[in-house]
């Protein structure tokens, strides 16, 4: 008897799971969403290396007039299921002018067709390969070391995106994709070099009404680096208005101490702001003082405490190396993303953040 009982509670529960697959797959696309993957975002534009895929759609864009960025030039190595393994075999890190733009194209095009044609328009400007691969040979985790939703670092999100798109961008492009492609091409020029990905996709669609959204039509992702030379904008600090700001506030910041992307060796550029944080140190010998690193919010909290927690580290170093300064005077810490200065949603706002204080101990 018991026996019939738990036969009727099994059945019924598979028929109430099968009901309610039936009624989320049946659940309709809003007009919401309809109308958002007709429309390029605006205040966009295809970059005239390639222009885009016709009838594609602009989704996102980011550009930045300097910035450093890595790109693959090789397969990726690691088990979908061992994070800690994952990697590129080799990367390329690339400075200048960089454009990130991620397209959708209409649906029942191939990512073969839609990506080759990127490939024809960057040869036709000069552009040799440095690395392509398809499938399988672009290894395992090539998905989910290039786009991720729990990797803040690879995505395409604009100022002012409106809460739709950005969902969208965060957690539903390039996820769940099939028939993978990705191509690396490089031109050299007189000014520098120049560098183009594109990463394609098909979106297999899901349960997940937004991905279902996306189902068979191809995602690109194409991120363009050209020469441009770094505006030179660092402020040296005097030791007359280091001693001002720790009098009055506690503390003094300084933007001069400039750093290799994500390294904490100190760049030569550096060394203006570190002859006058040490005259003020030298005028002030009873001062104590705590140097503190801090960064913007991308990547994760750890490693970001820990990579502030080095370039203070290398600050105080620096200090007593080359000026004598004792180091029992100083403490470093890193702060990492915990003490902002200015919004992270804004490239202006993360520079800002991006700095080297010291205060009073």
């Amino acid at each position: 008897m018991t026996t019939g009982k738990l036969a009727i509670s099994w059945t019924g529960a598979m028929l109430a799971g099968l009901l309610f697959a039936v009624s989320t797959a049946a659940e309709e696309i809003s007009p919401e969403i309809q109308a958002l993957l007709t429309r390029d975002v605006g205040g966009a534009a295809d970059h005239p290396l390639t222009g885009r895929y016709q009838g594609s759609i602009l989704f996102a864009q980011t550009g930045k007039a300097f910035d450093e960025i890595r790109l693959p030039s090789g397969p990726a190595e690691g088990k979908t299921f061992r994070p800690v393994e994952q990697k590129f075999a080799s990367t390329v890190t690339a400075q200048g002018r960089v454009t990130r733009t991620v397209y959708i194209a209409p649906a029942g095009r191939s990512s073969l067709e839609v990506t080759a044609n990127f490939v024809d328009a960057l040869t036709m400007k000069g552009f040799e390969p440095v690395f392509r691969c398809a499938g399988d040979a672009c290894g395992e985790s090539f998905e989910r070391l290039k786009y991720r939703w729990d990797k803040p670092e690879t995505h395409v999100l604009g100022q002012g995106y409106d809460h739709l798109r950005t969902l969208f961008i965060k957690g539903n492009i390039f996820t769940s994709m099939t028939d993978l492609r990705y191509a690396l091409f490089k031109k050299s020029e007189p000014e520098g070099e120049s560098y183009a990905a594109i990463y394609g996709a098909v979106h297999s669609g899901s349960s997940n009404l937004y991905q279902r959204a996306l189902a068979n039509r191809v995602g690109v992702l194409l991120e363009i680096v050209e020469p441009h030379a770094m505006e030179r904008r660092m402020v040296t600090v005097s030791a007359a208005e280091i001693g001002s700001k720790v009098a009055s506030e506690g503390r003094a910041v300084f933007y001069g101490i400039l750093f290799d992307f994500d390294k904490a060796a100190i760049k030569p550029e550096s060394e203006p702001q570190l002859t006058e944080m040490a005259k003020f140190l030298q005028a002030n010998p009873q001062a104590r003082v705590f140097v503190t690193g801090h960064t913007d919010n991308k990547g994760t909290l750890d490693y970001n405490l820990a990579l502030s927690g080095r370039r203070a580290d290398a600050v105080i170093k620096a200090l007593a190396a080359r000026y004598r300064i004792d180091s029992k005077r100083m403490t470093a810490r890193g702060l990492g993303p915990l003490a902002p200065v200015a919004s992270n949603r804004s490239e202006d706002g993360q520079a800002k953040n991006r700095r080297v204080e010291m205060a009073e101990q």
